[in-house]
């Protein structure tokens, strides 16, 4: 019997991998350290039966109706936003992502960055690198303390929920959020409306998903509702920010400081002005880059490809 077949786009841990191969699949993954280009993932994808992705692929769909033999495609990611899910949907290809296993280690990087960004880290490491650490200075990289201030959680889900109680319990912060409905908890955050929730929080955290609703949902309007001390965290995606806007915020100090670990574009030119500002921290997309978390959705992977080439419900279906 000819075994089914699973590429994978990227190297990853080979927890998931293995796996796979003592379930009797053959296993071929990317050997180039970069993303393939849309034709080369097109022209490879004829060849198997299932994939396993990452959010820099583009499966959309053009590329699903040429490849609508495969089975099962399975985003090394909580997010699909690279994914054309309507039309997987009627094609009946199998979609599934890896929720929940990331929610610990995205959320220590928001926090991380709050941190970070509030504090002058980069401002100050770079001053110790680049020799201008003569002495102790009463006023040198004065920043902003968490304990007792407000954060404001745009979109009460798992990592977002996540990192209010991390605030809420280490440092008593004050919580809101924003959702569509009111969410179960156990900080006593409350449920504002996002222009209130701007005007009065301390540090924003966004945590929504890319939606055409979401896409630029913090311009030059939302800027201007935030206070000067408002320190900016955005571990969701680079598109929900508009970039410009943001640039424009912390060059004015209309805002204190930003974090991100994610760009619009990624990875970010290095001629961006984002790069050239001290009070924005940048980070290359690690939110879940812990080896617990990134073995964990190597597996989550793994048995959601075996579950849709088997016939079964994937373990985290999409669609």
């Amino acid at each position: 019997m000819t075994k089914k077949k699973v590429f994978i786009t990227r190297k990853i841990l080979s927890d998931g991998i293995e796996l796979l191969v003592s379930q009797g699949f053959q296993v071929d993954i990317n050997p180039e350290d970069r993303p393939l280009s849309y034709d080369e993932l097109n022209k490879i994808a004829g060849d198997y039966d299932a994939l396993i992705t990452m959010l820099s692929d583009k499966i959309d769909e053009q590329f699903l109706e040429k490849n609508s033999h495969l089975k099962v495609i399975s985003n090394y990611a909580v997010g699909f936003n690279n994914i054309d899910i309507k039309t997987a949907s009627r094609l009946n290809i199998a979609i599934g992502n890896t929720p929940d296993v990331l929610t610990e280690a995205t959320a220590e990087i928001a926090l991380g960055l709050m941190i970070a960004a509030t504090r002058n880290f980069k401002k100050a490491s770079k001053s110790a690198e680049g020799g201008r650490w003569k002495n102790w200075d009463p006023q040198g990289h004065l920043g902003h303390a968490l304990k007792g201030k407000t954060l404001g959680v745009i979109g009460l889900g798992r990592i977002g929920l996540r990192l209010a109680e991390m605030c809420s319990h280490a440092f008593k912060m004050k919580i809101v959020y924003t959702a569509r409905s009111e969410k179960s908890n156990s900080i006593s955050a409350q449920k504002v409306e996002m222009n209130d929730l701007l005007k009065t929080s301390d540090f924003i955290s966004i945590h929504v998903p890319l939606t055409n609703e979401t896409r630029k949902l913090i311009g030059v309007n939302e800027f201007k509702l935030m206070k000067q001390n408002a320190v900016l965290i955005n571990t969701a995606r680079g598109e929900i920010i508009d970039q410009e806007a943001l640039i424009n915020a912390l060059s004015n100090n209309t805002i204190f400081a930003a974090g991100l670990d994610v760009t619009d574009p990624e990875p970010l030119p290095l001629s961006n002005d984002l790069f050239k500002l001290e009070n924005a921290i940048i980070l290359p997309h690690i939110g879940s880059a812990t080896f617990e978390a990134r073995r964990e959705m190597s597996l989550m992977c793994a048995r959601n490809i075996i579950a849709g080439l088997t016939g079964k419900e994937l373990e985290s279906p999409i669609v």
